[in-house]
């Protein structure tokens, strides 16, 4: 079982260039990879998301990224040095015109994108390669992270899965008290009421026998046992298992509710409360798992 939530960081660099990235991740119902790259390697953007999607089952990706050269310039952004250079030659030329030279922000900004356009960029093939072994190297940090809050996760919701199947054997025990109960009450009321009625009178048997089909939970008890088995097996499964556990919990609540409805005992609506609880617990959990 995995987290859904993890950072991983990684750098590789060959012939002069480096290539750094760090990615995060948090909670979504799907996958989703988000990362930019410099204009001249957009076009690497797809391998990068096709990576991801192979490693990450659920989430939502952001990737930071940068390219830059051995004097640590940004790939497909000018220097300061190449502006600086760009601003005294223009300023040379102007004086040997008999020109006047003023250097404002627009000028600047001017000279950044002719440099740009007029720079010959990285060689391709070294950052595509650079590129995939970096990812390939932050992906294993940020799987090494949701993998190690995932079993955290997993072994909470386990111990709340136990508690709940164990207040559901406890149900099992005292459910059936509630028809003793129940007859014991309609005893007394009867006797006060001072009428000479039989209790084995076909009416109050026919009282009884609806009471107890009404307040009868075994059928939700052995399902939610059931529910609770397939819990189990799905927190030791390999792989995303978030959204099968969300179904699981739909089906638990359902059970649950069915219960806290026929219920007339107290200690059997404390167990139902119990496990809502619990149950809300395990909801906001399996909210960030894979």
């Amino acid at each position: 079982m995995k987290s859904m939530t993890g950072y991983g960081r990684a750098e590789r660099s060959a012939d002069g260039i480096v290539v750094s990235l760090q990615v995060s991740s948090v909670n979504r119902k799907n996958i989703e990879v988000t990362c930019s790259l410099p204009k001249e390697f957009q076009n690497l953007e797809r391998k990068v998301v096709e990576k991801s999607r192979q490693r990450i089952g659920r989430g939502r990706l952001q990737y930071s990224i940068e390219i830059r050269d051995e004097q640590n310039v940004v790939a497909g952004l000018p220097s300061d040095a190449q502006i600086d250079a760009g601003l005294a030659r223009l300023k040379t030329i102007a004086e040997r015109h008999g020109a006047a030279c003023e250097i404002d922000a627009k000028v600047i900004l001017d000279l950044a994108r002719l440099l740009e356009a007029e720079s010959g960029g990285l060689p391709g093939e070294i950052v595509e390669g650079l590129l995939m072994d970096t990812v390939d190297a932050a992906l294993d940090d940020l799987v090494a992270m949701r993998e190690q809050e995932g079993a955290a996760l997993k072994q909470d919701l386990e111990d709340r899965r136990q508690k709940m199947a164990d207040t559901t054997i406890e149900t099992k025990k005292i459910a059936p008290e509630m028809v003793v109960k129940h007859r014991e009450n309609l005893n007394a009321r009867l006797e006060q009421t001072g009428l000479e009625i039989d209790l084995n009178d076909e009416r109050v048997l026919k009282e009884i026998a609806m009471f107890a089909d009404r307040c009868d939970v075994s059928e939700e008890m052995t399902r939610l046992e059931s529910h609770f088995e397939q819990f189990a097996e799905l927190l030791s499964k390999d792989g995303p298992v978030g959204r099968s556990i969300e179904f699981l919990i739909q089906e638990i609540a359902r059970e649950i509710n069915t219960m806290g409805s026929k219920s007339s005992s107290i200690e059997v609506s404390k167990n139902v409360l119990a496990m809502k609880n619990e149950l809300e617990r395990i909801r906001e959990q399996v909210a960030n798992v894979e």
